[in-house]
């Protein structure tokens, strides 16, 4: 549940240990079930993904019902 992050005003999903073509695909789910634009990040030599600034409000929507209440802080603003 708490495997990601914040930075600024972006979130990043740690999802290094994934091949990249697993990374891919979850970016097209996001994007065409809920509309959420997200993006491969670089993070050392490894890949994860980063859900773009814009999509932010959209991401915590979904997952704020899931969420426990001590990790809400992963969340910019």
């Amino acid at each position: 549940m708490d495997d990601g992050s914040k930075s600024h005003r972006a979130l990043y999903l740690n999802t290094q240990q994934f091949e990249r073509v697993e990374q891919e695909r979850l970016i097209g789910l996001l994007r065409e079930q809920w509309g959420i634009q997200s993006a491969l990040n670089r993070d050392k030599q490894y890949l994860r993904i980063r859900i773009a600034v814009e999509s932010v409000a959209r991401f915590r929507q979904l997952v704020e019902p899931f969420m426990l209440a001590p990790l809400m802080y992963k969340f910019p603003g």
